[in-house]
């Protein structure tokens, strides 16, 4: 229906939306601090607008419950200027590769040589005025495709929204290439109202700790349980088993939705496991990612998103603090009718 009907999609999207963007009434949450979870709105309603654009940062502030967190996935452009884009290169998102075709590179991640179009190797002229973003995702509507540039973190900070998350995934590829996040983060204007800097890297987790002076909560950002941490040589599995040591640099954790609700090979749920009693217990708060509408999730669900969101903020046993999610009225709707 999306690409035949797009502006129909639009209506009922919206219209759910609104009848979503509701106060949550008052009452005490099983969540770290009692209030309830955080909608975090992963660059921005970017399951229907080109994620981190104009559109839907927009889209999610008048859309969502009114205290959406807008998410930002932090990128450096050649001249330092902060970029929200997600991922590493570029060409997957915009249309950078169409006005600079020659301009790709190959440079190496850990052990891995990644291809692409790299902020780095462009002004913030560049990426403002010449490259515009596109739907990352193709099944989603590309209707906004190409309709917006790409989004600097003062834009969205200009937005006013209540809170900004920023997620910092490749602090060393950047001082590889001689610009400094931390740096960047720690002159903002201390009007920005950054409530949370996450990271998968203990490494800068703990280096930028000591600096922020109470500015902004740190989140340890946990990847798939198989993959290691480069600063630390473990697998997320294996630190998350001792999260005291988690808590010596971080306020609170954000982890894929299996971490909290296992899924077995017939997509059913299992048995939740002890992580959000466990980090609560130790005054840890756990966010978790990767909500979206459109995507397979378990058939306990009935193909409901709202029902996969109650799962985890309604049930007698815990309440996570934040759902990360590309559709923030549908995560605003379940929080508002708790």
């Amino acid at each position: 229906m999306g690409g035949r009907y797009p502006h129909m999609l639009l209506i009922l999207i919206l219209l759910h939306g609104a009848n979503a963007a509701i106060d949550a009434p008052v009452e005490k949450w099983q969540t770290l601090d009692g209030r309830p979870p955080l909608v975090i709105a992963r660059g921005g309603f970017s399951g229907l607008f080109p994620e981190s654009s104009k559109f839907a940062y927009e889209f999610a502030m008048t859309a969502s419950l009114p205290g959406v967190v807008l998410e930002c996935d932090l990128q450096l452009s050649s001249d330092g200027v902060g970029f929200c884009r997600s991922g590493l290169t570029l060409d997957k998102s915009t249309l950078i590769a169409e006005m600079y075709p020659k301009k790709d590179k190959t440079y190496k991640l850990g052990l891995e040589d990644i291809h692409g179009w790299f902020a780095v190797d462009f002004t913030s002229d560049e990426l403002i005025n010449n490259v515009t973003v596109i739907q990352t995702i193709f099944s989603r509507p590309s209707t906004f495709d190409a309709m917006m540039g790409m989004y600097t973190l003062d834009d969205m900070a200009g937005l006013h929204p209540q809170q900004i998350w920023v997620n910092v995934e490749f602090d060393g590829f950047y001082r590889d290439h001689n610009l400094d996040i931390e740096d960047y983060l720690l002159k903002l204007p201390k009007d920005y109202p950054i409530a949370y800097i996450s990271s998968p890297d203990i490494s800068f987790l703990k280096s930028i700790g000591g600096k922020l002076k109470g500015r902004a909560k740190l989140i340890f950002r946990c990847l798939a349980d198989n993959v290691t941490e480069t600063s630390v040589k473990k697998s997320y599995g294996e630190i998350l088993k001792d999260l005291k040591s988690i808590k010596a640099f971080a306020s609170g954790i954000m982890v894929p939705r299996n971490y909290v609700w296992p899924v077995n090979n017939n997509l059913y749920l299992l048995p939740p496991t002890s992580l959000v009693k466990d980090a609560h217990a130790l005054g840890l708060e756990v966010h978790v990612g990767s909500f979206a509408n459109d995507i397979l999730t378990s058939y306990n669900y009935s193909y409901d998103p709202a029902a996969e969101y109650l799962q985890f903020i309604n049930n007698p046993d815990f309440t996570v603090d934040g759902l990360m999610t590309d559709f923030p009225p549908t995560a605003s709707g379940a929080v508002g009718k708790h």
